[in-house]
């Protein structure tokens, strides 16, 4: 009788553990989310843009000031090591200088070493009417009309004078504006491998300087009409496309 009831015990601790561990297999720590954020800084070359109107020094010995910076950040993907990509948060984020802290939302936790995203927004949120109530996309300075449609949103903005001297005097500074959009112009940005973690229920941040200096490194400043691209129109001119380059080449990680 001993025997049988041993084994009984037996039999019944080996089914509480299974479904123990089983219930473990189903429900791990990590399949909770973690969150992603990205820290963002608003350049000239290495100067930050405290406020609009300083005037700033570019390594050339060129001045600048600087009266609007801002751009359009979504379709966030996070990069695994071996290169596959992870969906990021859906949200869209509109940079602006003096803010630095966006929150983008839930991610897998996990390993990763880079993220992507675009310079821009969507065929279908590019084509839409924003309500008053949108913080992020009812922004008349993103717009290259009265209202958001029927030309779409600016993805990218950049505004403020220059010394287009080849003395670089800095005597007369020429106003410049580059309202950058249209789908044909949403940019892609992949950053450098650098790995990071995202840890279930904690925020993980990702630091990063955006220079608007490049967008001087393809233009010949002499020629006026280079230092105007406001509207859908100019947006089509076929060297817009280094342009898109010089956007691609603005982001790096903050030392």
């Amino acid at each position: 009788m001993k025997k049988i009831n041993s084994m009984l015990l037996l039999l019944v601790g080996t089914y509480f553990m299974s479904t123990l561990f089983s219930a473990c297999k189903d429900n791990p720590t990590d399949s909770k989310p973690g969150s992603l954020a990205f820290h963002m800084h608003t350049l000239v070359d290495t100067t930050e843009v405290d406020s609009y109107g300083d005037t700033i020094g570019l390594a050339s010995g060129r001045q600048i000031t600087v009266t609007t910076a801002q751009l359009y950040i979504s379709n966030v993907k996070l990069i695994k090591a071996d290169g596959s990509l992870i969906d990021g948060p859906s949200s869209t984020i509109l940079m602006k200088q003096g803010f630095e802290e966006y929150e983008l939302g839930d991610v897998p936790a996990g390993n990763y070493k880079s993220v992507r995203f675009d310079v821009g927004l969507n065929d279908a949120t590019n084509a839409s009417t924003p309500a008053t109530s949108d913080l992020i996309l009812y922004q008349p300075s993103m717009w290259f009309g009265a209202t958001a449609q029927p030309d779409g949103f600016v993805f990218f903005n950049f505004q403020g004078t220059i010394d287009t001297t080849d003395a670089l005097t800095g005597v007369n500074l020429v106003p410049f504006a580059f309202k950058i959009g249209t789908n044909a112009h949403r940019v892609t940005i992949t950053m450098p491998d650098q790995n990071f973690s995202v840890i279930p229920e904690q925020l993980a941040i990702v630091h990063i300087e955006v220079n608007y200096a490049k967008i001087f490194d393809t233009i010949d400043l002499n020629v006026a009409g280079n230092l105007n691209i406001t509207t859908p129109l100019e947006n089509s001119w076929i060297w817009i496309s280094q342009l898109e380059t010089s956007i691609s080449e603005m982001f790096q990680y903050e030392e």
